[in-house]
C-alpha cells in the first residue's frame, strides 16, 4: 500500500481528524460512512461521464485513506511520510538482529513443514507473532513520538516499519491453523 497522497490530499484532515497514531476507529469508520455515501458513483446516478469518473476517483481517494488510517501499520508509515517526506525507496533498514533471526526462523519453517511438524509449526507460528506484535508495539510508541521531530525517531520507525513486514511475511510463510 503506498502511504502517500495525492498532493495537498491530507487524510486525517479528509476525516477531520488530528493526525495522530491514536485515533478513535469508530469515529473514522462514522465518518468514512458518511464520506462514501456522498461520493460513491451509485449516488451520481445517470450523471456525465466525467462526473461519473470523478465520482469513482474520489471514492477510491476514500477508500484508500479510509485503509490506511485504520491500519496501525500503514497510519504509522503515512504520519512518517507527512513528517519526514516519503522514504527513500532503498531504505530497508531494520534493527540489527532481524535479519539474522528472520534467516533462521525462515530455515526452521522450512524443516518443520518438511518433517510435516504441526506442533513446531505451531510453536514457530507463536514465536513470530510474538516478534510482530513486539514490532507493532515499537511503531506505536515510537509513531506517538513523531511530534518531537527527531530524526532518530523517524529512522527507527522506518527500521520497525521495514522489520514488520518481514514478521508478517515469515506468518503468511506458515500454514494456517498447523495444517502442514
Amino acid at each position: 500500500m503506498n502511504p502517500q497522497p495525492p498532493e495537498g490530499f491530507d487524510y486525517f484532515e479528509l476525516f477531520g481528524l488530528e493526525p495522530a497514531y491514536d485515533i478513535d476507529e469508530g469515529v473514522l469508520h462514522g465518518k468514512y460512512l458518511l464520506l462514501a455515501r456522498s461520493v460513491h458513483p451509485d449516488v451520481v446516478g445517470k450523471a456525465s461521464d466525467e462526473m461519473r469518473r470523478r465520482s469513482l476517483s474520489l471514492s477510491s481517494q476514500l477508500n484508500r485513506a479510509y485503509d490506511t488510517l485504520r491500519d496501525p501499520v500503514a497510519r504509522a508509515a503515512y504520519l512518517l511520510a507527512q513528517v519526514a517526506g516519503p522514504a527513500a525507496a532503498g531504505d530497508r533498514a531494520v534493527p540489527g538482529e532481524v535479519l539474522d533471526e528472520v534467516m533462521m526462523l525462515r530455515e526452521e519453517i522450512e524443516e518443520a513443514q518438511a518433517a510435516r511438524d504441526t506442533a513446531a509449526l505451531e510453536a514457530l507460528r507463536r514465536k513470530i507473532t510474538a516478534r510482530r506484535q513486539s514490532a507493532l508495539e515499537m511503531i506505536a510508541g515510537l509513531s506517538r513520538s513523531l511530534a518531537e521531530d527527531n530524526s532518530e525517531t523517524q529512522k527507527d520507525l522506518r527500521k520497525q516499519l521495514n522489520a514488520i513486514k518481514y514478521w508478517s511475511n515469515l506468518l503468511d510463510q506458515l500454514p494456517p491453523g498447523g495444517d502442514v
